[in-house]
C-alpha cells in the first residue's frame, strides 16, 4: 500500500514541476459526441475513417496504429498539451481531449473553433456529431465496440447480460451509446481528497441539473433522465462500488490509495500485449506478493509470467470509476456529466472550476450531509431530476446551494467567468434539466427534429 499512495504523491510532484510554467490552473475538457448518419444510425467505420483523414488534411496530425498503420485519431498542439481525438468506447462516440487551458473564456472559444470544422466536416459528409449523452436509435452490442486492446477483458472479468442479451454482447457494449462531457482540472496535492470528495458529494445536484441522455432505441426512456449514469449499475452489479460514488468520504491519500489497492485488478500491459489478471482478488494482493512470479492470461485465454511494475499502479487507476478521482495525469476528473447542448457545454467546466476553487466552504457544507444520504441522491436523482429526494431532502436545495458555492469560486478568479453558470441558474429556476426539453422534443416532433435539435 506505501508503494500505491507514493505513486500518487510522486506523481503530483511531478505533474507541479511540469506546470511551473502555466498560468493558472489548468482546466481540461473532455468532449465525448454521439457519430450519427442523416437518419440517426451510427456511422461506421468508413465513416469515422473518413474523419480522421479530413482532421488531416485540416493540419492536424494524423494517428496511426503502429502494427497494421490505420489511421486511429488525429492530434493537434496546445499551450501544455495536444488536442486529441478518437474513437471512444465505440466506434461511433468520438472523443475530443481538448488541449487545456487556465481560462474558461479561452476555452469557451476552443468549443467553437471546434464546432466550425466540425460543421464543415458534416456539410461534406452528411454525418453528424450531436450534443447529447446518447445514441438515440441504436441498440448496445458489441459491433458498435472500437477495436482497442483495452475492450478485450471486460466481459470476462465483469461478464453480465441483465440488459443486453447474450447475442449481441455482453452488458459493457452499452458503453458504446452513453456520451458524457468529463472535466480534468489541477489541485495541488492537499487539495487532491477534498475536490474529490466535495465533486463525488455533489454528484446528485450534478445530475440533476445536467441529465440529458434518456432517448434511446428511438424511444424516451421511462426509467431514467441520466442513462449513461445508470449504465454503471446495470454493468457493475455487485462490484458496483468500483463506480459512482465511493462508499465513503476519504480521509487522507493514503485512504484513497487503500480503496483503490482492494478494487480487483483487470489487466496489465507488457509491450504491445495486453495481460488479463483473473486470479487475484485485489490489486494489492497481486501487487505486493513479494518478489516471485505472477501468472496472468493472455487475449486467447493462455497462462502467462509476469513481474509487477509500478507503470500497473497508474493503469489500474483508471479501472474504477468513480463519479470523480484523481486521474493518472494527476488532475482530477469530475466524471459523470452527460453531453450538454452545445450552446451550454462551458456549464460543465465552469461548475468543476468553481467547486474547486472554493473547496473549503463546499466541504463544510457537505458535512451537514450523511455520505450514504449524498450516495442515493446521486441514485435517484439519475431516475427523477430535479424531483429526486431523500428522507426530506431535496435534491433542487442542493443544486441551489452548490451553483452558490461555485459562483464564489469563480468569482475569486476575477476574470468574470461567473456568467457561465447562467444556464445552470435558469435550470434550477425553470426545474427543467436537458432530459426533460429532450423528451419533451422527441415526443412531439421525432427523431428528425430532435437531431436537428442537438446535432453540433
Amino acid at each position: 500500500m506505501k508503494e500505491i499512495t507514493e505513486f500518487y504523491r510522486t506523481g503530483f510532484k511531478k505533474a507541479e514541476e511540469k506546470r511551473k510554467n502555466f498560468n493558472g490552473r489548468r482546466i481540461g475538457s473532455e468532449l465525448k459526441f454521439p457519430f450519427i448518419k442523416e437518419n440517426g444510425r451510427a456511422v461506421d467505420r468508413n465513416d469515422v475513417d473518413t474523419l480522421w483523414k479530413y482532421l488531416g488534411e485540416q493540419g492536424w496530425n494524423v494517428l496511426k496504429d503502429a502494427v497494421t498503420g490505420q489511421r486511429i485519431g488525429t492530434e493537434t498542439p496546445g499551450e501544455y498539451n495536444n488536442t486529441i481525438s478518437r474513437s471512444e468506447t465505440g466506434h461511433c462516440l468520438i472523443e475530443f481531449s481538448l488541449a487545456h487551458t487556465g481560462d474558461l473564456h479561452e476555452l469557451q472559444k476552443m468549443y467553437d473553433d471546434l464546432r466550425s470544422t466540425l460543421k464543415k466536416f458534416s456539410d461534406i459528409s452528411k454525418t453528424y456529431f450531436l450534443s447529447f449523452g446518447m445514441h438515440p436509435l441504436e441498440k448496445p452490442g458489441k459491433h458498435l465496440m472500437a477495436k482497442k486492446s483495452r475492450n478485450l477483458f471486460w466481459d470476462k472479468l465483469f461478464g453480465s447480460n441483465r440488459i443486453v442479451p447474450p447475442e449481441d454482447g455482453a452488458d459493457v457494449h452499452l458503453f458504446a451509446l452513453s456520451a458524457a462531457h468529463q472535466v480534468h482540472i489541477d489541485v495541488d496535492p492537499g487539495e487532491s481528497i477534498k475536490a474529490v470528495n466535495v465533486l463525488n458529494g455533489f454528484a446528485g445536484a450534478q445530475i440533476a441539473m445536467t441529465a440529458n441522455s434518456n432517448v434511446w432505441q428511438n424511444t424516451v426512456a421511462e426509467q431514467a433522465q441520466c442513462l449513461g449514469e445508470l449504465f454503471w449499475d446495470w454493468w457493475l452489479g455487485d462490484q458496483r462500488d468500483r463506480a459512482g460514488v465511493p462508499e465513503r468520504r476519504f480521509s487522507s491519500l493514503d485512504d484513497y490509495a487503500e480503496c483503490i489497492g482492494n478494487y480487483s485488478p483487470v489487466f496489465v500491459r507488457r509491450g504491445d500485449n495486453v495481460i488479463g489478471l483473473p486470479d487475484y482478488e485485489t490489486f494489492k494482493k497481486y501487487y505486493n506478493n513479494g518478489n516471485g512470479v505472477r501468472k496472468g492470461e493472455n487475449a486467447d485465454g493462455e497462462k502467462v509470467d509476469l513481474t509487477p511494475q509500478k507503470e500497473d499502479i497508474s493503469l489500474h487507476n483508471t479501472f474504477f470509476w468513480h463519479d470523480a478521482r484523481i486521474s493518472r495525469y494527476f488532475t482530477i476528473e469530475n466524471r459523470l456529466n452527460d453531453q450538454q447542448p452545445y450552446d451550454e457545454m462551458i456549464v460543465i467546466p465552469a461548475l468543476t472550476t468553481g467547486l474547486t476553487e472554493n473547496l473549503d466552504e463546499a466541504l463544510e457544507y457537505l458535512m451537514q450531509y450523511d455520505w450514504d444520504m449524498l450516495r442515493q441522491m446521486r441514485n435517484n436523482a439519475i431516475h427523477k431530476g430535479f424531483e429526486a429526494s431523500v428522507n426530506g431532502a431535496q435534491v433542487i436545495d442542493l443544486c441551489s446551494d452548490m451553483l452558490g458555492i461555485a459562483n464564489k469560486g469563480l468569482a475569486k478568479r476575477g476574470l468574470g467567468e461567473e456568467k457561465f453558470l447562467e444556464t445552470l441558474f435558469d435550470r434550477i429556476k425553470l426545474r427543467t434539466n436537458p432530459a426533460n426539453n429532450a423528451a419533451k422534443l422527441f415526443r412531439s416532433e421525432g427523431l428528425e427534429s430532435f437531431i436537428h435539435e442537438f446535432r453540433v
